[in-house]
């Protein structure tokens, strides 16, 4: 402290002293004043041009001194003025990252409470397939013990068979529903499924309900290969986006779901499945995580529970994908994308001869 205080007096006795040398300084016209008046002592005009010019030329010095000063000055605060917008960049820097490790924080806090609930889900998954399973194939094997023993009557047996079809359905959705929970792909063993076929059992279920709601089903099916997807998942997945569709377009008039099946034109390229109505369309404020669970809780189209995540799961686990487009001319497409069925040495087959060769 006291060193500090010695510093400060020196630099004040050095300004002290600057400021008197600055003054003397002036002096510097008085002996060439002084010669001119010697060598003219009785001119009076002579020697008051000499004084005013003294009087005009003696600031000179001090003058240079502080253009000087002004100078350095003005370095100094252009040098302050970077230094400030460097300091200030910097802050915004540092807010910038705290900013991003905020957010950071916040969605890694969003996917661990996301895998906690996943994984409380596939538990409970796992315990309710369990007690749902045994009553559907006793509920299946009952059906088919009906179908045997009232094969006379030709419509009970209609009716009997298709409860037995969709109790199949309902045991092969659940038996994947966990593993699509997790992610994983079973080491199940299934044959090639037929798109088309799939389209129709699926619009030939959903469209009395089309039907009743005033809804009209556009079919525009061409030829495809059969995809190398199980049967039951492409129907689970087209059925939940029926399914979603028809619930966007309650209370509309003049409403229109097309379903279509691309025609197939590149071998080795995905089989093209599309889903669009003329209802709403979804919020863009949710699109970018459309196909995630549990986003959002509210009513309409902008709720998301698990229906579409389980649908890309389901998809994923066999290479398919799905992703929604904006409709031209309004409302909602959905576009599944599945992978053709390879031609093998052990299975040949071609898919005009409905996946057999001649």
């Amino acid at each position: 402290m006291a060193e500090k205080l010695g510093e400060d007096g020196g630099l004040n006795r050095g300004k002290e002293r600057g400021r008197v040398v600055l003054w003397v300084s002036g002096a510097w016209v008085l002996p060439f004043l002084g010669i001119v008046v010697w060598f003219h002592p009785g001119s009076l005009f002579v020697n008051a041009l000499l004084v005013l010019l003294a009087v005009l030329f003696a600031p000179l010095p001090a003058l240079l001194y502080w253009h000087r000063q002004r100078g350095r000055l003005l370095a100094k605060a252009a040098n302050a003025e970077e230094e400030v917008a460097q300091l200030k960049l910097q802050l915004e820097t540092v807010r910038f990252r705290t900013s991003r490790l905020r957010e950071e924080l916040q969605a890694a806090d969003r996917q661990a409470r996301l895998s906690h609930q996943l994984e409380l889900l596939g538990q409970f998954t796992a315990g309710f397939m369990h007690e749902f399973n045994n009553p559907l194939a006793i509920v299946a094997g009952r059906l088919e013990v009906l179908l045997d023993e009232r094969k006379q009557d030709a419509a009970l047996c209609a009716d009997l068979d298709e409860m037995l079809k969709e109790s199949r359905y309902m045991g092969n959705i659940a038996s994947t529903l966990l593993q699509a929970l997790r992610r994983e792909r079973g080491g199940e063993v299934y044959e090639a499924s037929a798109p088309q076929k799939v389209l129709e059992d699926v619009l030939k279920t959903l469209r009395p309900s089309a039907e009743g709601q005033g809804v009209r089903l556009v079919e525009e099916i061409a030829e495809a290969p059969r995809v190398d997807v199980p049967e039951h998942v492409v129907g689970e997945v087209v059925r939940g986006l029926l399914s979603n569709a028809l619930q966007a377009l309650k209370g509309r008039d003049e409403v229109m779901i097309w379903v279509r099946l691309d025609p197939y034109r590149t071998a080795g390229s995905k089989v093209v499945i599309r889903i669009e109505d003329n209802g709403p369309g979804v919020p863009e404020s949710i699109r970018a995580h459309l196909f995630e669970p549990f986003v959002s809780q509210s009513a309409g189209r902008e709720r998301l529970g698990l229906g579409l995540f389980l649908a890309a799961s389901l998809l994923d686990m066999y290479d398919g994908r799905i992703r929604y487009e904006p409709r031209n001319g309004g409302g909602a497409s959905f576009v599944i994308e599945l992978p053709p069925a390879r031609f093998t040495h052990g299975q040949p087959y071609h898919w005009f001869a409905g996946g057999k060769t001649e």
